[in-house]
């Protein structure tokens, strides 16, 4: 099975927010300076490579967000079918409230 670079670039958006996230905890647990502060230094790597993954995804249209105040709308993660855990394809929803 092929993957194509939408499917590639929105597990890697997921992962990075899932280790940004679990760095995250990982710095508000830490009792030693040192290691606080190298944990630190990793999740800002981890959010900087986010957020050129989103960039590049946002310029190629494969993940859209709707400008803040904009009503009825929700920008979300939404599995493409037949698609398993991680593999989403990021897409905006109108939502019906």
């Amino acid at each position: 099975m092929q993957f194509s670079d939408r499917d590639i670039l929105s597990d890697l958006l997921l992962d990075t927010k899932y280790i940004s996230s679990s760095y995250h905890q990982a710095v508000l647990e830490s009792a030693n300076d040192r290691i606080r502060n190298t944990l630190i230094q990793l999740n800002n790597d981890e959010i900087n490579l986010q957020r050129q993954i989103f960039n590049l995804m946002h310029d190629r249209n494969w993940y859209l967000v709707r400008p803040a105040g904009t009503t009825n709308w929700q920008t979300r993660p939404a599995m493409a079918p037949g698609v398993g855990a991680g593999m989403g394809v990021m897409e905006t929803r109108q939502m019906p409230y």
